[in-house]
């Protein structure tokens, strides 16, 4: 009676653990989930930018005040109205059209003034790439007889993209910033466009 005692609690402890081990997860089915999240990371295709995509944010590296409303923001667009049509439309076949403005402070009446310049439209060429678990996006344009090849890793959104701009590029969007003002020292760190279609 005391072995069969015996042999009944080890029966229900080896049941007990075929248990626990069958409810344990699935190491092979989690890795596959996590593998096929990190491809979807960079898995771009052109159907995932063709449309029509507006400016949403234009972050800078220092806080400003260009509407003098006492309120300082890195994001150009919550200081100034100069980039509402900056925007880029992404065709079917690899055709695209962009709207460009920047703010002009040499083109002020004094110090702390900028004109703004908006509404030059350029027609380029764009794709995307998949490359070292990043996407991108490839423009190609010619402006005053120059043709320019640009990759830009993009940081996505189903409905949003967002790229680095280096120094130079920054200063096409903020020409002759004022010496003196809190504007003097900006550069453009990114921009963000936001879907429209």
């Amino acid at each position: 009676m005391k072995n069969l005692l015996i042999f009944k609690n080890l029966c229900a402890v080896f049941v007990l653990m075929l248990v626990l081990v069958s409810c344990e997860p699935n190491e092979d089915a989690v890795a596959e989930t996590e593998i096929t999240a990190t491809n979807a990371m960079a898995t771009i295709t052109p159907e995932d930018l063709e449309g029509e995509w507006i400016l949403s944010a234009m972050e800078t590296d220092t806080v400003v005040d260009l509407n003098s409303d006492g309120v300082f923001n890195s994001n150009i667009l919550l200081e100034t109205d100069c980039f509402v049509d900056m925007g880029v439309v992404f065709y079917a076949g690899g055709d695209m059209t962009t709207t460009n403005s920047k703010l002009d402070f040499k083109a002020g009446t004094n110090n702390n003034d900028f004109e703004c310049l908006s509404g030059r439209t350029d027609a380029g060429l764009w794709d995307v790439e998949n490359q070292n678990d990043e996407e991108r996006l490839i423009i190609t344009m010619t402006i005053n007889g120059e043709t320019y090849t640009h990759k830009r890793v993009l940081e996505r959104t189903p409905d949003t993209f967002a790229f680095k701009v280096n120094r130079l590029e920054s200063e096409e969007y903020l020409n002759g910033s004022p010496d003196g003002t809190d504007a003097e020292e900006v550069t453009v760190l990114s921009l963000e466009y936001t879907r429209v279609n």
